[in-house]
């Protein structure tokens, strides 16, 4: 079978390591993988396969989605796959359309919390409304949490019976064996650490807070892995707070430096399915996070694996911080746990769950 997959970028985030794993990992000798991109960085070659196909739509035309959906539509009819994998509502809003008018069934995947990420946009309604329409005329509507399922039902009138749970999907093997790599630029003694897009929605500016708290008892450097455009707005809330920021960058190899740190945070507005709090735990670090929407809670059982403060409350998240800092007994006992909870999202089992529903 043919499978034309689609998405925006295929280098950054969260969904697109998961599109990453599925094109590696899907058996060739079933399905034929062909990429669509709307977006090319120029290092497609170092995470696509090299058997994909790879079809850069980019245009700088506007309206871009416009001209997106005859650029993709006319692909699909020059490729004639049996059936398309789109990932992420923006581009789900291009690609379900344009498979429909070409015959071609869709399966759209969800990959963060929806109706917060269209809160984002302007013309929210609109975006909303486009979502409920065309998502239910997709064969299949994939969210990556249990979470994330709920509020396409809830919020945008998707039929459950149109919409089905995969959770995202890690190689915990090869988080280990790469978070022992040698690298450069890792802070000496204990330090903090989170990783993301320096964006507003990760909430930074409130964990640079929260840790200038947490200097009063213990001084220690707060690392944040990745690039984006608040990076000097969180350099300077970092000088009059009086904390050590280290901003590193986009890094290529982020697990040395999470290994090496004393305790991960995620202090998102609001999530999809973490794949970096997975990773985290995978490296042996004791996690943090803030209850915002999505599926952290079906990865984090407070006081096992990890722990989950209410959103908003930078005292309760400080005492967290502190508490794994200053008892390295607790913060093994979560790790341990967090190592068992990991084994239940492996990457195989996902790919095998994408696989079926493609046949």
């Amino acid at each position: 079978m043919k499978i034309l997959f689609v998405i925006y970028s295929i280098y950054g985030g969260g969904a697109e390591k998961q599109m990453q794993y599925i094109l590696k990992y899907i058996d060739r000798k079933k399905f034929q993988p062909y990429l669509a991109l709307f977006q090319m960085t120029g290092k497609e070659k170092d995470v696509v396969p090299a058997d994909v196909d790879v079809y850069d739509l980019s245009t700088k035309l506007r309206p871009a989605s416009f001209f997106l959906f005859f650029k993709l539509a006319k692909l699909i009819k020059r490729i004639k796959p049996d059936k398309i994998l789109s990932f992420m509502w923006g581009c789900n809003l291009v690609a379900v359309p344009a498979a429909l008018i070409c015959g071609v069934k869709i399966i759209a995947g969800e990959r963060t919390f929806p109706m917060r990420s269209v809160e984002r946009y302007g013309l929210g309604r609109i975006r909303r409304q486009l979502i409920s329409f065309w998502y239910r005329r997709a064969e299949k509507i994939i969210a990556n949490s249990d979470a994330v399922r709920e509020s396409l039902i809830k919020d945008f009138c998707i039929p459950a019976a149109n919409t089905e749970v995969i959770h995202n999907g890690i190689i915990e093997e090869e988080v280990r064996n790469k978070s022992g790599e040698q690298v450069q630029g890792i802070p000496e003694g204990e330090f903090v650490i989170s990783a993301g897009h320096l964006e507003e929605v990760k909430n930074y500016g409130f964990l640079i807070e929260v840790m200038a708290q947490v200097n009063k008892t213990k001084k220690v450097p707060l690392v944040i892995l990745g690039e984006g455009p608040m990076r000097r707005c969180l350099e300077k809330k970092a000088q009059a707070a009086d904390i050590e920021l280290i901003l590193p960058g986009h890094v290529r190899n982020p697990f040395p430096f999470i290994k090496k740190s004393f305790v991960f945070v995620l202090t998102s507005l609001y999530e999809g399915s973490p794949n970096v709090l997975l990773e985290a735990m995978a490296c042996g670090v004791p996690v943090v996070a803030v209850d915002s929407p999505g599926g952290i809670r079906e990865m984090i059982e407070t006081g096992k694996n990890g722990i989950i403060v209410p959103a908003g409350d930078g005292n309760k998240l400080g005492v967290a911080v502190e508490q794994i800092l200053g008892n390295p007994d607790f913060a093994e006992k979560l790790t341990q746990k967090a190592k068992e909870t990991v084994h239940g999202f492996g990457v195989s089992y996902m790919v095998q769950k994408y696989e079926e529903l493609l046949k």
